[in-house]
């Protein structure tokens, strides 16, 4: 039971009027002297023992009907739930933890659980709340329930804050529409958090809360901070083995509020320490720093930079997975040898193609008739310069090869008609003709798809000059990748099975063009070997809470399931990948609280009336029905009848 009007219960003390009235009139008979009593009648003592009872009924009487009478003009109020009715106004609230990697910073996490203690102390006998967290992503703990213990129980659950990064809408949006299917109109949203400047900034006022929903804010962040943090590794994700790698770069940045002058930078390669550089920052927040280790072996490594100097420890790694892969084979099938450098077909291309010790292919070289079934199948690239006539076996090697996933380059030159007969099954066009131009006149390359991977790490302008080229028709599934200036193709892809193949229109020495003399010649056949090698590649670092790493909750090296096969149909189950956490996260200078509230709370939430007001007019529209005061009133007319009957037929 509640009551409208509270403050008229004083009035209760009033009932002691009645009773002080009672005692202070109460009178004691007098002693008289009398020479003889024998003259007095007795009178009876059940008769002054009901006159007592009268007197006390008569009290008890007078004393109720103030105190119902006071009752009256409270206006009482019942409800099914009288718990709820104590609160006067329950609410639903939702608590929002922040629980991501800023909140590891000593002491904040410890008082944000505090905070949400004291949070749920102060809720109300009929209130209700539930418990969104946000780590990797907003997630309700528990949802609505009006049981303290429970909630405490669950909140008891969070230990420690995960590797995630901060996203304060999505937190407050879950919340949000939580409160939409609440049971009371009175609805609260309370977010504990130490409000990062690079999380509020996501807060750009697009998105408010909706229209009744009050926000408080609870900063728990700290204003004096030092951190350092590996802001990037630098290192390539895929290695070739024997080449000279590049240095492995890391940069070393300050975050916190207050500078930090030294730091020491740390390389592990597989959790081994190979080498340590100590890092001067005294003017400048961010440095970035060279290891000189090279890496070397082959396989999958795992990096890690690990900077040392600050209280913050758990934004101190920072991780990267290197594969070192052996060479792409390279089998050359030379057309037209000759002892003669400048006459052999292949000079320039095996010199383009790095076929020596440090470079990223291993190049063998052959010629037509020494091709054998076991040289096709242990290349990964097949490159026809010049050749004539090849043997139906041969044939049938190359097509099924190119068929499991292997790539073939063929260069036509002035002998290749007969090449693409028996090759005409995966090829993507054919020779139509070869005609050397007239003095003076020469064909270039015009146009070229630039959105094709062959092309993007090559300058768009060819200044190359052909005074022969062949002419290529086209297949129906062929796709032209380079055109002459006059419209014709230049170069023609095809898949094949697994495998590419590509067929030019000129020969890749310097016989009909210039081309072996151009500074692009190197690039494109790197660049065209890579391509037809097709080697899988699949991104080797995450961030915490990525889809693709979703079970992934601390940073560090893990493996990964390998989603593609190699050409040959094998195939990895799983690679070496690194997890990270989110750069933002380690910037822990905070914004104003003030600032988050302008940002999403509703600008209609300033038409609505206080909470008291909207307290009284609720159990305003409870009491209309019930009218207790009116019955109240009635029982009081019936005890003042009787207390007039009573009072009459008492002796005074």
């Amino acid at each position: 039971m509640v009551f409208l009007a509270p403050l008229l219960l004083f009035g209760l003390l009033a009932a002691l009027i009645p009773i002080a009235i009672h005692l202070i009139r109460r009178e004691r008979p007098p002693k008289v002297v009398f020479g003889s009593i024998r003259f007095l009648k007795n009178t009876p003592k059940k008769l002054i023992l009901f006159q007592h009872i009268q007197q006390w009924v008569l009290l008890l009487l007078r004393a109720l009907l103030i105190s119902l009478l006071v009752f009256a003009f409270a206006r009482p109020l019942l409800n099914q739930s009288l718990a709820k009715l104590l609160d006067a106004d329950p609410q639903s609230a939702v608590l929002v933890v922040d629980a991501t990697l800023s909140m590891r910073y000593p002491g904040v996490f410890d008082e944000a659980i505090d905070e949400a203690r004291e949070f749920l102390q102060r809720l109300g006998p009929g209130d209700e709340a539930a418990i969104v967290v946000l780590d990797e992503r907003a997630t309700v703990l528990i949802d609505f329930t009006d049981e303290r213990a429970a909630l405490m129980r669950v909140l008891d659950t969070l230990e420690e804050p995960s590797f995630g990064s901060t996203n304060l809408r999505s937190g407050l949006a879950l919340a949000d529409e939580m409160l939409a299917a609440a049971s009371f109109e009175n609805r609260s949203i309370t977010l504990i958090s130490d409000f990062q400047t690079t999380a509020v900034g996501e807060l750009d006022g697009s998105w408010k809360l909706a229209r009744g929903v009050a926000f408080t804010p609870v900063d728990v962040g700290v204003e004096a901070t030092q951190n350092l943090t590996v802001a990037d590794v630098r290192v390539p994700s895929t290695l070739v083995e024997g080449m000279q790698a590049s240095p492995v770069l890391a940069r070393i940045r300050s975050t916190g509020t207050l500078p930090i002058e030294r730091a020491q930078a740390t390389l592990l390669v597989d959790g081994d320490i190979v080498e340590r550089i100590d890092v001067e920052l005294t003017d400048v927040s961010e440095k970035v720093v060279e290891f000189a280790h090279a890496l070397t072996g082959s396989g999958e490594q795992g990096i890690e930079i690990r900077v040392q100097g600050d209280d913050f420890v758990s934004d101190n790694s920072r991780f990267a997975a290197v594969t070192i892969e052996p060479k792409v084979d390279v089998l050359v099938v030379n057309g037209e040898a000759s002892s003669d450098w400048f006459d052999d077909e292949a000079h320039w291309f095996e010199l383009a193609s790095g076929g020596g010790v440090t470079g990223p292919f291993s190049v063998t070289s052959t010629v037509p008739n020494l091709l054998t079934p076991e040289l096709i199948q242990g290349s990964e690239v097949v490159v026809l310069l010049n050749v004539g006539a090849l043997g139906l076996q041969q044939a049938r090697e190359l097509v099924d090869f190119v068929r499991s996933g292997g790539g073939l380059l063929v260069a036509p030159g002035d002998q290749a008609a007969e090449v693409t007969a028996p090759l005409d099954s995966i090829l993507p066009g054919s020779l139509a003709g070869s005609q050397r131009l007239r003095a003076g006149d020469y064909r270039v390359i015009a146009d070229l798809d630039r959105r094709h991977p062959l092309f993007t790490g090559l300058p768009v302008e060819w200044s190359t000059r052909f005074q022969r080229v062949w002419t290529l028709t086209p297949k129906e599934d062929a796709v032209t990748l380079m055109r002459f200036d006059d419209a014709t193709p230049a170069l023609l892809e095809t898949r094949a099975g697994e495998g590419r193949v590509l067929l030019t229109a000129m020969p890749l020495d310097s016989e009909w063009g210039d081309f072996p003399l151009q500074p692009l010649y190197l690039p494109f056949v790197h660049e065209t070997l890579d391509y037809l090698a097709a080697r899988p590649s699949e991104p080797s670092r995450f961030l915490v809470g990525d889809s693709g790493v979703a079970n992934f909750r601390e940073v560090g090296l893990s493996r990964l399931a390998s989603e593609m096969q190699d050409q040959r149909g094998g195939g990895g189950q799983t690679r070496l990948v690194a997890i990270n956490a989110d750069i933002n996260e380690s910037s822990l200078a905070s914004a104003s609280v003030e600032s988050v509230f302008d940002a999403i709370i509703n600008p209609e939430n300033a038409s609505l009336a206080p909470r008291e007001v909207r307290t009284a007019q609720r159990m305003i529209e409870l009491e209309g029905p019930q009218r207790l005061w009116w019955w109240v009133l009635s029982l009081v007319l019936l005890l003042l009848l009787a207390e007039t009957l009573v009072s009459n037929r008492t002796y005074r």
